[in-house]
């Protein structure tokens, strides 16, 4: 009774809204970006940032531009993802370039040029699906909705960055940057085995993209999303493409018509509740390795902004898992892998609790549910 009142709720809203909804949609792009070239800002070298802006344009490279430094000089520029990339690379402070992953030892030209020269992306993942932006009264989000299936066997370790990039952003204090990154968001929830698909639902929300300085309901043009697969930092692979164009003024008819009932339905609702939807930067991302239902569970914890400390990891009933003391400490962006054995369950759904301080934060309680492998396999 409850998930038939709840659906009912939804599909209410879904008709209210209908036509204040609009919305633009295109397919994921295949295509293999040349070598991410990796820009961390800092004053000083700007003939290499010239450089490789130069290349940018003449699309020999994919060009990211973190602005490590924006708190130092008064910048309004967004910076926490850029120092969760830097620490994830070794770097300390900029400038300093990174070629698919690999931090250069210097700025010289002739250092860039041999590592283009060897660099290149392997296809390691296949990500399909499309990319949408949808604005409910006056607001926009993005949608990437898909499948992802590995095309070999990947370790945890393997996640998908996607990076929102600005073509061309100004500070307020009319300091310019190109290809600047906006905003990076892990996901790390899909399998890892070869050939095992996985079903993508991915959003950027309308509260998500205004802390990292971004409004696509008043200027919806000059911004690009790559798919950035990474292990342990290095770039595997690439694919970027711009925001499709958005589309207003739409009829009830026709909004219904552009996306899937589901995909409108869980945007809408997400935007109408987004007050209690918000994204806390500080807390960590979870997932789970798609699992047979016999053995152990894979569960990898990404910390967001803050650094966390895994405490716990409960099974709702019928399932249990053997009760142990836990202190797996993550440091800010990084990535951890937990194993747990669950038993007593059958084949009722699997659902996990994970206890987790976070630094600033206090005590959280995330839960998981975890996907079995045949269901995986039947989207295959």
């Amino acid at each position: 009774m409850k998930r038939q009142s709840l659906l009912l709720a939804v599909l209410f809203v879904l008709v209210v809204l209908a036509p204040s909804v609009a919305a633009s949609e295109a397919p994921l792009n295949d295509d293999l970006d040349p070598p991410v070239v990796e820009w961390f800002h800092a004053e000083g070298k700007h003939e290499a940032l010239d450089l490789l802006e130069e290349r940018a344009a003449r699309g020999e490279v994919r060009l990211l531009h973190w602005r490590l430094d924006a708190d130092q000089t008064g910048s309004d520029f967004p910076n926490d993802d850029a120092r969760l990339r830097a620490d994830a690379l070794g770097i300390a402070d900029g400038p300093a370039v990174a070629v698919n992953g690999q931090v250069l030892p210097d700025l010289d030209r002739t250092t860039l040029d041999s590592a283009l020269n060897n660099a290149e992306h392997r296809r390691v993942l296949e990500i399909e699906g499309t990319l949408s932006m949808v604005e409910a009264d006056g607001e926009v989000a993005v949608l990437i909705r898909g499948t992802v299936q590995p095309l070999e066997n990947l370790s945890e370790h393997v996640i998908v960055l996607i990076t929102l990039t600005e073509d061309g952003a100004v500070d307020r204090h009319g300091r310019a940057a190109t290809d600047l990154v906006r905003d990076m968001r892990p996901e790390v929830a899909f399998a890892r085995d070869a050939g095992n698909r996985s079903d993508i639902l991915w959003t950027m929300t309308p509260d998500h993209l205004e802390a990292a300085g971004v409004d696509l309901s008043t200027q919806p043009l000059g911004y690009s999303l790559s798919f950035i697969v990474v292990e342990h930092g290095v770039v595997l692979q690439s694919h970027t493409q711009p925001l499709p164009n958005p589309t207003s003024g739409m009829d009830r008819s026709t909004a219904l018509a552009v996306l899937p009932l589901v995909g409108v339905v869980l945007v809408v609702l997400g935007l109408v509740l987004r007050g209690e939807m918000k994204t806390d930067e500080a807390l960590p991302s979870i997932g789970a390795v798609p699992w047979n239902g016999e053995g152990k569970v894979r569960i990898i914890v990404q910390a967001g902004t803050s650094p966390c400390t895994v405490t716990g990891v409960q099974a709702e009933p019928p399932w249990k898992v053997p009760g142990r003391s836990m202190h797996r400490e993550i440091e800010p962006g990084g990535v951890d892998v937990i194993e747990v054995r669950p038993s007593r369950g059958g084949q009722d759904p699997l659902r996990l609790r994970l206890s987790i301080e976070v630094e600033g934060e206090g005590g959280w309680v995330q839960t998981l549910d975890v996907e079995r492998e045949d269901d995986a396999s039947k989207r295959s």
